[in-house]
């Protein structure tokens, strides 16, 4: 039972990541020497919040899980499998660019950075597969029986 709260509390961490992720700047695109910021995006504007959909749901599965049902517990190894799909495959290539931004027309040095928002993307992806591939192993909770 202990190993089910725990992971559960990994899921709950993995949820708040992620909804902290859609809020936060997840790249900036500097220029010149003294590195002036043009413009930024936070996470959930570089992918349309799609990750506030997967903390919602992750959350609601993490309950389920608790109670011991099998296939939520497998819905959050997929939840976290996607979020790190939209953090690896959306967002961090956003955070590479330099030559094809638009800032590059006009400035010569104009490239992308990652934002805190990555990591917290990446970090609640890897949380919440984690806690998906915990409670699946963990199983059903042991029920109590009562004396006749």
């Amino acid at each position: 039972m202990i190993l089910r709260r725990a992971a559960a509390g990994l899921a709950s961490v993995a949820v708040a990541l992620l909804v902290t992720a859609e809020f936060t700047t997840v790249f900036q695109v500097t220029v010149g020497s003294l590195e002036v910021v043009r413009r930024s995006a936070t996470g959930g504007a570089n992918h349309g919040y799609a990750l506030l959909v997967i903390a919602a749901v992750g959350a609601a599965m993490t309950l389920l899980a608790l109670r011991g049902a099998g296939a939520p517990a497998l819905a959050l190894v997929v939840l976290g499998g996607a979020a790190l799909a939209i953090a690896l495959a959306v967002d961090l290539p956003d955070t590479r660019r330099s030559g094809d931004l638009p800032e590059s027309l006009a400035y010569e040095n104009a490239r992308a950075r990652a934002g805190t928002a990555l990591g917290l993307e990446i970090a609640g992806g890897l949380l919440l597969l984690a806690a998906g591939i915990v409670l699946a192993l963990a199983g059903r909770p042991a029920t109590r029986s009562t004396p006749p």
